[in-house]
């Protein structure tokens, strides 16, 4: 069982429902919580400071460095004491905060040693400030982390359902036996679901009855289904359908190198999820 969370939050709507997922999970696994702010380094270089000089009316890169940095430092302990706040009033002792300097996408890569989960939100703060597209701190953190990654999107619902996308892969069967052990800590079902790509039914249910027979191993209650559609599209509409209040899906599927220049399904589902989405490696 999950024992250890790192929650990372940045001020942001996504990052508050990030401390939701955090505290709820802390409290049905009764794990230690750690919320981790990374000052984003990049918000003291090139044009993006010589700006904030000149709306504190003064010569970029001189005095205005130190007192945005003094600024940014503030509000990360603000956000961290706002953390502690919800944990204490949520009846949780046991949690810790740490504010870090740097890339956040390498600073979370490198607090995640200490953790056996890893939640943050769908979007980040400064995404569209410094020059990136929506969710790259995120895709990062899960294209290299060796944690299991949840994010989450902009709402909380409690997790009282689990489906898991199982194709057969190796990374599909890791991220099975962690819903499997989801399931069974938060004593909730799991939905073990399987596309028939190419509309091949018989393949699909081999994987769908491997699957289950390892849940039966394991006295997980569990149900499966078999769907057709586009693969993360037709996954999300299911969760959302069933009343899924997490996805589980392993973070690479059969061809890795095929998934790292097309994007592959797990990207997908990273950017289209509505419902919270556990990646696993």
């Amino acid at each position: 069982m999950i024992k250890s969370i790192l929650v990372c939050t940045d001020g942001s709507p996504h990052g508050d429902y990030s401390i939701h997922y955090g505290i709820h999970l802390a409290l049905r696994f009764q794990a230690r919580l750690t919320g981790l702010h990374v000052l984003d380094s990049r918000m003291l270089e090139g044009p993006w400071m010589a700006n904030v000089s000149g709306w504190l009316g003064a010569q970029p890169f001189t005095d205005p460095l130190n007192q945005f940095r003094a600024i940014m430092q503030e509000k990360g302990e603000a956000i961290l004491a706002a953390f502690r706040a919800q944990c204490r009033e949520a009846g949780i002792s046991d949690c810790d905060a740490v504010v870090k300097w740097g890339h956040p996408a390498q600073v979370i890569l490198r607090e995640e040693i200490g953790a056996e989960m890893v939640i943050l939100g769908q979007d980040g703060e400064h995404d569209e400030i410094t020059g990136e597209w929506t969710g790259s701190t995120v895709d990062r953190v899960v294209r290299h982390s060796i944690k299991p990654t949840l994010v989450v999107p902009r709402v909380f619902v409690p997790i009282d359902k689990i489906m898991i996308a199982y194709d057969g892969s190796p990374h599909a069967s890791r991220a099975l036996r962690e819903a499997i052990e989801l399931a069974l800590a938060l004593a909730v079902p799991l939905v073990i679901a399987t596309v028939a790509e190419g509309g091949d039914h018989n393949r699909a249910m081999d994987h769908a009855e491997t699957a289950m027979r390892l849940a039966r191993a394991h006295e997980c209650a569990a149900a499966h289904l078999i769907v057709e559609g586009r693969t993360a599209e037709v996954l999300v509409a299911k969760a959302e359908e069933l009343g899924c209040g997490l996805l589980v899906a392993g973070a690479h599927g059969h061809s890795r190198v095929r998934e790292w220049f097309l994007g592959g399904t797990a990207h997908k589902l990273l950017h289209i999820t509505t419902v919270p989405l556990l990646l696993v490696r």
